[in-house]
C-alpha cells in the first residue's frame, strides 16, 4: 500500500502555554499509523510571545515539524488558506487535516477519522451528530455562535450536514484542489462553511465523525465578536454569487433573443419562416455558447483541450437538435394560428420560454460541466 502524506495544519496566534504539549499529544497519538507519512504544519500570525522559539525548538527532535509565519495577524481563514497552499505545494500532502493548537480537538480521534477517509473524501470532526457533544459549561455566546450559525448554515445552504462551522476536517489533496479559491470570502472562522459549501458543490463524498469538543484549558479564546455577522455575510455573499450568475445568463440569453428575432424578421422577406428561424436561431445559439465559454459558466482555470473539444462537439449536436424544434415549433403553430407578424413572433416567444429551462441544464450540466464546480443550477428565461 503507498504511503500517504498527512498535513495536519494548525494556525497559532500566542499559544506558549499549549502549542508544546498539543505537538507532542498529536505526534504521540499518530506514531506508527500503517501507511501514513504524518507531518504537522504550524502557521503562526507573529505570536508576540514565546510560540515560534517553542515550536523551533522541538523542531531539533521532530523532523517532520513545519514552521511557517506571516508577518501581520490576518484572521484564522487567511492562515488556512496559505497553509493549505504551502502543504499541497511545498509539503505535497495527499490529506489535509484543520486542527486547533488548543487541544479543543482531541488527538485520538485523528487515527479514527483517517480510518473514515479511506471511503471519502471529506472527514468532518461533528458535534452536532449523535454521538457529537459541545461543553456544557460553555458560554451562552460560545453556545449561541455555534448552534445558530450552524442553523442558519443549514437553512440557507443545505440541511445534509450537521456541522458547517467545525474546525476539525480532513480532506483529500485531490478534492482540495479542486475548489481551494483564490481568497475565501472571509479571514476569520466563516472561512469553514465557504469551503464545506465549496466540496459540497464539487460532489465530494463527505461524513461527519461525532466527536466531543472540550473546551481549552490554557490561553484564550481566539473567538472574535463578530463571528455570527461574518457568518451571515459569507452565507449571503455565496447566494449573491449564484444569483450574479443566474443573471449573467439572463443577460447572454437576452442577447441571444434579440439576435434570433432581428434576424428572423429581416429574413422572413426574403425567405421561408421555416428557414429564417433556422438561421436566426442558428446564430443566436452560437452567440450564446461563445459568451457563456467566456462569461458565464467561465472557471477559475483554463479548461483542457479535451474538454473544449467536448463541448464544442455538444453545443453542435444540441444547436442542431434545437434549431430544427424551434423551426418545426414555428411551422407547427402557424398551421394552427396562421401567418402573420406579430403571430409568428409570439409563437417564437413561446417556442423561446418553452426551450429555455432545458438550454440552462444542458449549458451548466453537460456542455460546461467542468467549469461549474462552485455553483448550482438556475433557470434562465432565454437560451
Amino acid at each position: 500500500m503507498q504511503t500517504e502524506k498527512v498535513v495536519i495544519i494548525i494556525p497559532t496566534y500566542n499559544e506558549a502555554a499549549i502549542i508544546e504539549k498539543t505537538i507532542l499529544s498529536v505526534f504521540a497519538i499518530t506514531d506508527g499509523i500503517d501507511a501514513k507519512d504524518i507531518h504537522l504544519l504550524i502557521f503562526d500570525s507573529n505570536s508576540t510571545d514565546s510560540t515560534q522559539q517553542i515550536i523551533r525548538s522541538l523542531q531539533v527532535n521532530f523532523q517532520r515539524l513545519h514552521l511557517v509565519t506571516e508577518s501581520k495577524k490576518s484572521g484564522l481563514g487567511s492562515a488556512y488558506h496559505q497553509a493549505m497552499h504551502y502543504a499541497l505545494s511545498k509539503l505535497s500532502a495527499d490529506i489535509i487535516v484543520e486542527f486547533d493548537a488548543d487541544l479543543s480537538h482531541q488527538p485520538h480521534y485523528i487515527p479514527l477519522m483517517l480510518d473514515a477517509l479511506h471511503s471519502n473524501d471529506v472527514v468532518i470532526g461533528s458535534r452536532y451528530v449523535h454521538g457529537g457533544s459541545i461543553p456544557k459549561d460553555w458560554g451562552w455566546h460560545r453556545k449561541l455562535f455555534s448552534i445558530v450559525g450552524n442553523l442558519i448554515a443549514r437553512l440557507v445552504l443545505t440541511t445534509q450536514y450537521k456541522d458547517f462551522t467545525s474546525g476539525f476536517r480532513m480532506t483529500r489533496a485531490t478534492m482540495l484542489k479542486k475548489v481551494l479559491p483564490e481568497k475565501f470570502i472571509s479571514n476569520h472562522y466563516a472561512y469553514k462553511i465557504e469551503l464545506l459549501w465549496l466540496l459540497h458543490q464539487c460532489k465530494a463524498k463527505i461524513v461527519e465523525y461525532p466527536i466531543h469538543f472540550i473546551d481549552r484549558k490554557y490561553g484564550q479564546s481566539k473567538l472574535p465578536s463578530n463571528s455570527v455577522i461574518d457568518s451571515l455575510y459569507v452565507l449571503w455573499m455565496i447566494r449573491l454569487k449564484r444569483y450574479i450568475r443566474y443573471l449573467k445568463m439572463c443577460l447572454v440569453g437576452f442577447s441571444g433573443v434579440i439576435i434570433q428575432y432581428t434576424l428572423y424578421n429581416i429574413l422572413r422577406n426574403y425567405m421561408s419562416p421555416f428557414h429564417a428561424i433556422q438561421i436566426g436561431i442558428t446564430i443566436a445559439i452560437i452567440n450564446g455558447f461563445l459568451l457563456n465559454s467566456f462569461y458565464t459558466f467561465r472557471g477559475k482555470d483554463k479548461p483542457l483541450r479535451t474538454e473544449q473539444v467536448r463541448s464544442f462537439i455538444m453545443f453542435v449536436g444540441y444547436a442542431i437538435l434545437m434549431m430544427n424544434y424551434q423551426a418545426y415549433w414555428l411551422d407547427m403553430g402557424m398551421r394552427i394560428f396562421g401567418s402573420g407578424l406579430l403571430k409568428e413572433n409570439l409563437i417564437m416567444f413561446a417556442g423561446t420560454v418553452t426551450a429555455s429551462v432545458l438550454n440552462y441544464f444542458i449549458y451548466a450540466k453537460i456542455i460546461w460541466r467542468t467549469n461549474n464546480i462552485h455553483h448550482t443550477a438556475a433557470t434562465t428565461p432565454s437560451p
